[in-house]
């Protein structure tokens, strides 16, 4: 029976299942803005193989570790955004973990020397334990979840470990003797390593593809590890810092509606359909909550693409008008779009709203029911009949046709791909254009339970859906108006409006030492401060404000005399006015707002109003931003 060392006891008081990340900056992913990096398969490996890991004192002392700990579990997370079924079983894994003086300077190459108990560099190692190790699924989360866990307590490998101690760092040492193990030929997804110089990192580590290896390759770049405890210091559940817009903006006309999804965001969105208000001449979309489900009766008998980012021409067989045109082809992406204008040619990956508006390209009137980088035919080993379907079904009569564009059972693209691999992402969904009421719905199947993205500009969306007319003139070139990212998972139902002058009141915000780029900046942890503004403020606008609130309206208020007409307060109804905003001009940058520690686990709520019925009569809240929420934690 494995007792916990009296030592420990006298030490500190005991406190179960207490958690730090390592490194401490790598609670929420492995960079500031919205990255899908690669990973590394250079620790748990597909092959057999040993490594060692040294992370400095200082990880622990940040997380409030300030003495003797008893280490109970070790965790190693895929890497950000992608799922994974899992099911892979390394058998008879030796786990050995010691206090240590080696740091990421003087770290050898040669597995022994990591291991001398004696001077200069000495090692205190635990009791080696042996153990099988079953890969658990990931779910494809930012953080991703744990998906291999190893219970020091069963193994008797469990250590006393004082980061300020004589050997006050930690050295992990796990030999895979065998390749892992599967029923199937499943894709082991890469584990999340580092990313950072060394003063981020304070660690390193080395490895080799041969367990029975005297030495290996160093990496200033170890895997992320999360280690469990008994005893003061770290959490219970280590909250990441992170954003979600939410609400739909006001105070301009707007022809196109979108919902931008951020780097982990759930998707949540269980089906839309849009009427137009008119089917000869429709002028605007009456967008209401809910859709048919996917009609898999409507597939073809093979796919009309499974080929990475192309698009597929279809002729209708009908005139379909939209609001601002009319089309009998359409080009349906293998990306999750259509294109309603059969002389566009791209098929680009990354949701961007400036391309989305055509303000940036030459981009025109799409439907967007999941722009995301997809693979089409990434899952042909678990169904063949996987990938881009386009059909136009006339069985109902004449003036009766449906067509039917539908992603059956594709993937997310930064899912892997090799022979015979496939299920661990499904998505489907589909597009319905109806021919006699001019409706569209956008149905949805098997999608991902949360968004990641694969690449990283300072601007880019994860996903989009919605519906936009994109580029309105060539000459001068102009672009819709911007309606800002509206939540349609409960902003619904709603009008878009006949194109005006100028677009939505947009809420933005950036954060600082660490900006995280302009979609994903600002998220709220300490030693960071985060400076409010927006964008298209109406011309003439008296006084803007900042509001910020412990608690939300999902959906957002609306009352006479208080709200214009199609404007929400998406905070409580009794906000905080925290900045005042006097002739704030096209665009408003606020004061920074520091934040203070010890607030992980709470949300803050933010929107920026005008409040020119103060001084015109009328609706108090005029023009209204879209929101934010913000969830404080670590970094």
């Amino acid at each position: 029976m494995l007792r916990i060392p009296a030592a420990l006891l006298a030490a500190t008081s005991f406190v179960a299942a207490q958690q730090v990340v390592l490194p401490d900056t790598h609670h929420f992913s492995e960079s500031t803005t919205q990255l899908g990096a690669a990973g590394s398969a250079n620790w748990w490996r597909t092959t057999a193989g040993r490594f060692q890991v040294i992370y400095e004192a200082s990880h622990f002392v940040s997380a409030g570790v300030t003495g003797p700990v008893f280490l109970t579990h070790l965790r190693f997370r895929g890497e950000d955004g992608e799922p994974n079924l899992g099911g892979q079983v390394y058998s008879g894994v030796s786990v050995q973990v010691g206090a240590t003086t080696l740091t990421s300077a003087n770290m050898s190459t040669t597995f022994a020397t990591n291991l001398a108990p004696l001077a200069p560099q000495s090692t205190t190692l635990g009791t080696p334990g042996v153990t099988n190790v079953t890969v658990l699924p990931s779910v494809g989360s930012t953080p991703n979840n744990w998906c291999i866990e190893i219970d020091l307590l069963s193994l008797g490998a469990g250590i006393v470990f004082d980061p300020n101690g004589p050997q006050p760092n930690l050295l992990i040492d796990i030999t895979m003797p065998t390749a892992p193990a599967s029923p199937l030929p499943m894709y082991l997804i890469p584990i999340q390593d580092t990313t950072g110089a060394a003063a981020v990192v304070r660690g390193e580590g080395v490895y080799a593809a041969t367990p029975t290896a005297t030495s290996g390759t160093s990496s200033t770049l170890p895997p992320v590890v999360g280690v469990e405890f008994a005893g003061a210091g770290g959490l219970p559940v280590p909250v990441p810092a992170r954003n979600e817009r939410y609400g739909a903006a006001c105070g301009g006309q707007c022809s196109t509606f979108y919902q931008g999804f951020a780097n982990g965001d759930a998707f949540d969105l269980t089906g839309l359909t849009l009427l137009p208000d008119n089917v000869t001449a429709p002028t605007h979309w009456i967008v209401t909550a809910g859709a048919p489900p996917v009609d898999t009766t409507q597939l073809n008998a093979t796919p009309n693409s499974i080929v990475d980012d192309e698009l597929v021409t279809h002729a209708l067989g009908f005139t379909h008008r939209y609001p601002g045109g009319s089309t009998t082809t359409i080009k349906p992406c293998t990306n999750g779009f259509v294109w309603l204008d059969s002389a566009m040619t791209a098929t680009t990956w990354i949701p961007v709203a400036t391309e989305l508006l055509g303000a940036t390209a030459n981009n025109t009137a799409r439907y967007l029911p999941f722009w995301i980088d997809l693979a089409a035919g990434r899952n042909t080993a678990t169904n063949p009949n996987c990938g881009l379907h386009v059909k136009t079904d006339t069985s109902a009569g004449a003036g009766q046709a449906v067509c039917y564009v539908t992603w059956f059972e594709t993937s997310l693209y930064r899912v892997g791909s090799g022979v015979g691999q496939g299920g661990h992402s499904v998505v489907t969904f589909q597009l319905a254009i109806h021919e006699a009421t001019g409706s569209v719905e956008y149905r949805y199947g098997s999608m991902p339970a949360f968004i990641g993205n694969q690449a990283s500009t300072t601007n880019m969306m994860s996903a989009v859906v919605g519906f936009t007319r994109g580029r309105l003139s060539a000459s001068p070139i102009l672009g819709s108006n911007d309606p800002q990212s509206r939540d349609l998972s409960v902003e619904v139902p709603f009008l878009t409006q006949i194109e005006g002058a100028r677009g939505h009141l947009g809420l933005t915000v950036t954060g600082a030492p660490q900006a995280g780029g302009f979609y994903y900046g600002g998220r709220a942890f300490d030693g960071q401060s985060l400076t409010y503004g927006a964008v298209n403020v109406p011309p003439g606008s008296i006084l803007a404000a900042l509001l910020l609130d412990v608690q939300a309206a999902r959906p957002g208020i609306q009352v006479p005399t208080i709200t214009a007409p199609n404007c929400m307060i998406s905070t409580s109804a009794n906000p905080l006015v925290w900045q005042l905003y006097p002739a704030p001009g096209a665009t408003i940058t606020g004061a920074p707002i520091p934040i203070a520690p010890g607030l992980e686990g709470s949300d803050m709520y933010a929107q920026i109003v005008v409040l020119d019925g103060l001084f015109t009569g009328g609706d108090l809240v005029t023009v209204a931003s879209n929101a934010m929420r913000h969830t404080f934690g670590r970094n």
